[in-house]
């Protein structure tokens, strides 16, 4: 009995510790992000989230989806595991409403390997399960109010509409590896056959886009 009633109070603290990790971005690498960016966004009529950036690390530029945006990326630094390249999505990013003590101690809490990823004026993120082949799943600490960059997102995204495929609020991701269950239920992330976006539809009409961005179907239903 005991033994149940501590599983169900770990599953509880997973719960409570997921709604202070929300998905923020995905990442997907890429050659040239910003040619694939632009294809992107035109093909699915969407704005971008941030302009093409282009660090010592990395060149990045990001999508808007409304609720989360998706980042283009082509590493010079790869962060994560050491020596791999990947192609196409392979990162799912969770920002953190806590510090970053706090998400540390979530993370030991909950039995999970982390590192300190990227430490820059902007933000911090914090590799968790880098042995984990894919997707890297990483936490990003913001260090400035993001509420005016999320606002403005928010109504770029609302001028169009849900873009050419009406796509309305994120509602899931799913993966195609296996992953820990601690992982799973810390960050709600699901395993299925495919690597997933699911977002709801503003008109109820179910489309699926699968060759569009490499390693990622989008789903609208």
């Amino acid at each position: 009995m005991k033994t149940h009633r501590k599983i169900a109070e770990q599953r509880d603290l997973f719960h409570s510790e997921q709604m202070m990790f929300r998905i923020d971005h995905l990442m997907v690498e890429v050659d040239d992000p910003f040619e694939v960016a632009n294809d992107v966004s035109e093909k699915l009529g969407l704005p971008f989230a941030w302009p093409l950036t282009e660090k010592e690390e990395y060149t990045s530029v990001g999508v808007n989806f409304g609720s989360i945006n998706i980042e283009f990326i082509n590493f010079r630094v790869r962060f994560g595991i050491d020596d791999t390249t990947f192609k196409g999505f392979s990162g799912i990013a969770f920002k953190t409403t806590k510090s970053l003590d706090e998400s540390i101690d979530i993370l030991t809490s909950g039995k999970l390997s982390y590192r300190i990823g990227e430490q820059c004026g902007a933000h911090t993120t914090i590799t968790v399960e880098e042995k984990q082949v894919f997707p890297t799943v990483f936490i990003v600490k913001y260090h400035f109010d993001t509420c005016g960059w999320e606002q403005r997102l928010s109504e770029e995204f609302a001028k169009c509409l849900g873009g050419k495929f009406n796509i309305g609020k994120f509602k899931s991701i799913s993966i195609a590896n296996s992953i820990s269950a601690n992982l799973k239920d810390m960050f709600g992330i699901a395993v299925g056959n495919k690597n997933q976006i699911f977002f709801e539809s503003t008109t109820s009409e179910r489309t699926i886009i699968s060759d569009l961005i490499p390693n990622l179907e989008i789903v609208i239903a």
